[in-house]
């Protein structure tokens, strides 16, 4: 494919970006697309956007140039000041307030233990469908305070919600905006708010860490906001661990050497960790707009260009990675990957989504052993068709002929 033609809004070429992510970075580092917007491949450039916030604005984020979008039906990655700080701090006390990480490690441990259970003693499964789906929305449904029976419906509508064009049109044919185009899953999570603030006697969540957030207001934040920091805690803080944590199990199956030795010695974990999210990151770029003219890599761009980040690009340079796209778990003292991004806009999850992969994969060590598990003779790798995601629609897998549980 002709870089310049790449298109940030049709999934079978983004997810194909880290392909080409080698010819970026040697021959057109800052590239201009057919499309008008700038994609940058660069490590170092890329780190330089993703932390002057002020030169490269958010406005648009993942949308097409134009959309006009509503700020209750915005990603925190679409905002900018003045709105921007004080809703941060309500999805920073939603998704990592005092002890809410570590109250949920246990349970994430427990969870994942018996999703993986179920899928060995049946001898087949889905580790995303089964698994991680299943996991994340868990988790996320017992940080914000949802009854456990009802996460699996919370669990098909953001899957329903992320395999629309919602993400990147805020609309569907039902309507324009998450309350006309999802009215049940709005209504949901209305009457969940409604219900936590109607009764502040009740065990600490999601909902009263963001009150506790809002800093000594009288009252709570307008309800639309919050709503608008749950469906982000919804769909960002599940779908991206969702797709690394089925990538992650992919890679395990394919190198059962990678297997082994994470099961031979736990302390590489946290460095498997690092190293899938650098290969395989959930997002694979981010979209800035430039407040005044400026310029990256040498090359000048107006006031008003749209630069794509393109992280699965930074993260393979190999001025920074030597041999980029190995899996590498002996990296000595690597350069932090970008995959959660970087400045004011760092992903408020990533200590959760980093405690979920990590209790995932030590269960998954623990309980299968390298090469017990094999994809099935029908499976092909899909992914999801949001854009800028980079996740497996499923991994089937099958315990391997001869294989016993380990």
């Amino acid at each position: 494919m002709d870089p310049t033609a790449f298109d940030p809004f049709n999934p079978a070429q983004t997810h194909a970006i880290a392909e080409i992510a080698q010819r970026l970075v040697d021959e057109t580092p800052v590239l201009r697309l057919d499309s008008g917007f700038v994609m940058v491949s660069r490590y170092d450039d890329v780190r330089a956007i993703l932390t002057n916030s002020l030169v490269f604005a958010n406005a648009g984020g993942f949308r097409p140039t134009g959309l006009y979008v509503p700020i209750e039906d915005r990603t925190l990655g679409e905002l900018d000041p003045p709105e921007h700080g004080p809703i941060r701090r309500l999805a920073i006390g939603a998704a990592a307030g005092p002890g809410a990480v570590e109250s949920l490690r246990g349970f994430t441990r427990e969870t994942s233990a018996a999703l993986l259970d179920a899928i060995l003693a049946r001898g087949q499964g889905d580790l995303v469908g089964d698994f991680s789906v299943v996991l994340t929305n868990r988790v996320i449904s017992r940080l914000m305070g949802v009854p456990q029976d009802r996460s699996a419906w919370l669990s098909e509508q953001a899957e329903t919600i992320l395999s629309t064009e919602m993400p990147v049109t805020n609309r569907t044919p039902r309507g324009f905006g998450y309350k006309a185009a999802f009215p049940e899953f709005t209504e949901f999570i209305d009457d969940l708010i409604d219900r936590r603030l109607a009764d502040p006697e009740h065990d600490p969540d999601s909902i009263a860490r963001i009150i506790e957030a809002a800093g000594g207001l009288t009252a709570a934040p307008p309800r639309t906001i919050i709503r608008m920091v749950l469906i982000q805690l919804l769909l960002g803080g599940s779908a991206t661990t969702r797709d690394f944590l089925g990538h992650l199990f992919h890679t395990l199956i394919e190198r059962p050497d990678l297997h082994e030795a994470i099961r031979a010695d736990r302390t590489l974990v946290p460095a498997a960790v690092e190293e899938g999210l650098r290969l395989a990151p959930p997002v694979l770029f981010v979209i800035r707009c430039c407040a005044q003219d400026t310029e990256i890599g040498g090359v000048a761009l107006g006031k008003g260009e749209r630069v794509i980040a393109a992280i699965a690009a930074a993260n393979r340079d190999p001025v920074t990675y030597p041999q980029p796209d190995e899996f590498r778990l002996g990296r000595q003292n690597p350069p932090p990957h970008l995959s959660f991004g970087l400045g004011a806009h760092f992903c408020v999850g990533n200590q959760l989504a980093r405690m979920e992969i990590k209790e995932a994969l030590e269960v998954f060590v623990d309980r299968v052993g390298p090469g017990e598990l094999r994809t099935t003779p029908d499976w092909s790798l899909r992914r999801m068709p949001t854009p800028f995601l980079f996740g497996p629609v499923d991994v089937k897998v099958e315990r391997a002929v001869g294989a016993s549980p380990s």
